[in-house]
């Protein structure tokens, strides 16, 4: 039961990452595609660093040497990296600084449901996710994306994305 929710939870968090991919690509468009991701970074490294600065004011150990395992170091860091994406984003719109927050689930993810499922499975899963995702955003056409309609076609290829994290799994 536990695997099937971890199974679950990831491919969720590769249907966030279509999100992000979708929208990195939208803010290529407008600004270029090193651009787009130094904005995803610096949301990315804000967003760690607000986790890490949580995590060490509720008296939890962070297991990062010397000056980044205590509050004034993080502070710094988020501070920098917020001011900077700010500066980043202008002129576009602000969800765009929400890009890099929807890489933490994933790299949270790699470290916590990988050892538990095992790497491969957690892949399998994370990019039936992706490829999901992108299908239903591609439908829509997010983030001013080039619409591309879900036909039988890209059902049936979910449908066989399933079945490889199924075959992937095995069977218990």
């Amino acid at each position: 039961m536990r695997q099937s929710l971890y199974l679950i939870l990831s491919i969720v968090i590769g249907m966030g990452f279509a999100v992000q991919v979708s929208m990195v690509a939208s803010m290529g468009r407008l600004r270029g595609p090193v651009e787009a991701t130094w904005a995803s970074l610096l949301a990315t490294v804000a967003g760690v660093a607000a986790i890490m600065l949580i995590r060490t004011l509720n008296n939890n150990d962070l297991a990062l040497p010397s000056p980044f395992d205590k509050a004034p170091a993080l502070i710094l860091t988020l501070i920098l990296a917020t001011l900077s994406l700010v500066f980043v984003i202008r002129g576009l719109d602000t969800y765009f600084a929400l890009t890099g927050l929807l890489a933490i689930p994933i790299l949270v993810g790699a470290g916590f449901l990988g050892p538990r499922i095992g790497v491969g499975l957690f892949l399998s899963a994370i990019i039936t996710g992706q490829l999901t995702g992108g299908i239903a955003l591609d439908h829509f056409g997010a983030f001013a994306g080039q619409v591309r309609r879900v036909d039988a076609l890209r059902g049936v290829g979910v449908i066989i994305l399933l079945g490889g994290v199924t075959l992937i799994r095995g069977f218990k």
